[in-house]
């Protein structure tokens, strides 16, 4: 019954934002709904400690993590965290400076028993038939909003209190005061407007108002780079409804500062010949700059838990966006974001919890001015390191 009283209660808050927003916009970008992420995916959702720590949460970067902050009063920080606190009170968490990151999977506080649920239904998947797009819209008064017009079709029944959670999410999230967390959540949606029976497709447009953007903090005209959106559809199928558990979960990133497209408009033809000029001209001017602007990076052992990584720039200016390990190695110290001036030479030290017996291949996240952003990795042999 409680849980009926709250969809109830969701229904009634994401029916005004239907019609919120003006029918005529100017898309700047779409994005379609990717298929659903294999059912042995997890989604983590990690509640980070007040000085950002994160060490009892799953940061793997071939799962999907999500982090919550929840102390803006406390820090007075300017990211949002009413969602986070609304979320944290879903699990009973009692937050308090002592407060130690605790990360939940597929909304189950056992990373097992999201293992074990996601392989009861492994043989039923996909559960649920979801295509559509996710547009990045101005409106007639210049305020930019996102919509989602998607067609859904259960393709089994599922129970009432099946619910989709809409979470729009920062990769590398920076606050007033320097602070940073990855895949932070500023908004989170739920939705509850879809059939749930088998073979009954829903026609919906889904919209993220700029109203409710603006309460998160969000600006995507001023702030358009980075954000992800993860659509993940928790409930049961009807003939087994013994565990509430993760049916549906797609992820995409929204490239917004793209080519602003019309809604109205079409490709015209004779824009084709100047395009492929334009596109000749691009790709022989981005390799000449390509040769000229890409780093140099190399690294040596200093002792067996201490690396050195030295980032040699050329005729680019370069940001080092993160760096991360993978497993079993865990790094002690988290570098911070940099630029690199062109033509200079930076060395990072990175230090590690303890000496693992297997190599070591740390992710370099980078963006070279004008070239664009990759990872960079490095496979560094540990086995002749004396502890």
């Amino acid at each position: 019954m409680k849980k009926i009283a709250i969809l109830l209660v969701i229904a009634i808050m994401v029916i005004p934002s239907i019609s919120a927003e003006d029918e005529n916009y100017t898309a700047h970008a779409r994005i379609t709904i990717p298929s659903a992420e294999p059912v042995s995916t997890i989604l983590y959702e990690c509640f980070v400690e007040i000085d950002t720590s994160d060490t009892n949460c799953n940061q793997d970067l071939d799962e999907i993590s999500l982090s919550w902050w929840t102390w803006s009063d406390q820090t007075n920080s300017d990211w949002p965290d009413d969602d986070a606190k609304s979320r944290a009170s879903i699990y009973d968490l009692d937050l308090n400076e002592s407060f130690d990151s605790i990360s939940y999977s597929n909304q189950h506080s056992m990373e097992i028993d999201a293992t074990n649920n996601s392989s009861k239904i492994v043989d039923l998947m996909p559960i649920i038939d979801l295509t559509g797009e996710v547009i990045i819209a101005e409106g007639d008064n210049e305020i930019w909003y996102i919509r989602m017009p998607i067609e859904m079709t259960p393709l089994f029944n599922l129970t009432d209190d099946t619910l989709l959670y809409i979470f729009l999410s920062q990769k590398n999230a920076v606050d007033q005061h320097g602070r940073e967390i990855n895949n932070l959540i500023y908004d989170m949606k739920p939705e509850v407007g879809f059939g749930i029976k088998a073979g009954n497709t829903t026609t919906v447009e889904w919209i993220i108002s700029s109203e409710h953007l603006e309460a998160a903090g969000v600006d995507l005209e001023q702030n358009p780079y980075g954000w992800q959106l993860t659509m993940a559809f928790f409930g049961a199928i009807e003939s087994d409804n013994s565990s509430e558990q993760l049916l549906s979960l797609h992820q995409l990133d929204l490239p917004i500062k793209s080519q602003t497209v019309d809604s109205t408009s079409f490709y015209i033809p004779t824009l084709i010949g100047v395009v492929l000029v334009i596109v000749c001209y691009a790709l022989v001017s981005l390799s000449y700059k390509a040769e000229r602007g890409m780093p140099k990076i190399s690294s040596t052992w200093k002792n067996p838990t201490t690396l050195n990584v030295e980032i040699q720039s050329f005729s680019q200016r370069i940001e080092v966006k993160s760096v991360k390990v993978d497993s079993p190695w865990k790094m002690k110290n988290n570098p911070k974001s940099r630029f690199i001036e062109p033509e200079q030479i930076v060395n990072m030290e990175l230090r590690f919890k303890n000496h693992e017996p297997t190599g070591c291949q740390i992710g370099i996240q980078l963006e070279v001015e004008e070239l664009g952003a990759w990872t960079q990795y490095l496979m560094m042999d540990s086995s002749k390191l004396d502890e």
